[in-house]
């Protein structure tokens, strides 16, 4: 039995797809940066930096990724985030989890303003032990692990990192931690394989 559980926050814990885009979509409007294909070729979950030089490889600049931050922050953190719903029976699975004396954290490249919020409106704050985010140390998931692996103490054997694309299961494995890939996340076939185990339900967990 593991001891202590990550738990990525977009397309594990709730369905946030619909309320990044329109933010994505509004904080591009206000930069004047334009791509017919966003809604095809956008993926929820990775860093705005990463996402960005994805979408504007020409355009980008480490002061347009900050720019970009700072304008998807306004529209997303203070919308409500009236689109976004919880998976069913996830949150019940973590309540099991804790109340079997397991430690539960969410471990996402979430800006930490938007998931803390959320996390208030969604009661995330009254079940998870503690919510990391990357922005709080200035890193990416792989170190954001790290981190929490020796705040907290803990052995990578006796953790496992519950996520829905290869972000989630590269960084675990860069720590020795084993992954699950839910499947009704937004991750590719070929990203959940790459996965140590595989769920269709959260059941499985």
């Amino acid at each position: 039995m593991k001891k202590a559980w990550f738990f990525d926050l977009d397309g594990t814990l709730a369905d946030t797809d619909r309320d990044i885009r329109e933010a994505w979509k509004a904080a591009m409007a206000e930069l004047g940066l334009k791509r017919d294909d966003f809604d095809e070729v956008f993926v929820a979950g990775p860093p705005i930096d990463v996402m960005l030089q994805n979408l504007f490889p020409q355009e980008y600049t480490p002061e347009l990724a900050q720019k970009m931050r700072a304008a998807f922050g306004r529209h997303y953190d203070h919308d409500g985030f009236p689109n976004t719903r919880e998976y069913p029976g996830v949150l019940d699975k973590v309540r099991e989890l804790k109340a079997a004396g397991d430690l539960v954290f969410i471990v996402t490249n979430k800006r930490h303003a938007g998931a803390e919020i959320m996390g208030r409106k969604f009661g995330w704050d009254q079940i998870f032990d503690r919510l990391y985010t990357g922005d709080m140390y200035g890193v990416k998931k792989p170190e954001l692990i790290s981190i929490v692996l020796k705040e907290q103490g803990l052995a990578p054997e006796d953790c496992t990192m519950v996520g829905d694309t290869l972000n989630d299961f590269a960084a675990a494995r860069s720590n020795h931690v084993f992954s699950v890939g839910v499947s009704w996340g937004y991750g590719t076939p070929d990203e959940l394989r790459q996965a140590d185990r595989i769920i269709e339900r959260i059941e499985d967990l």
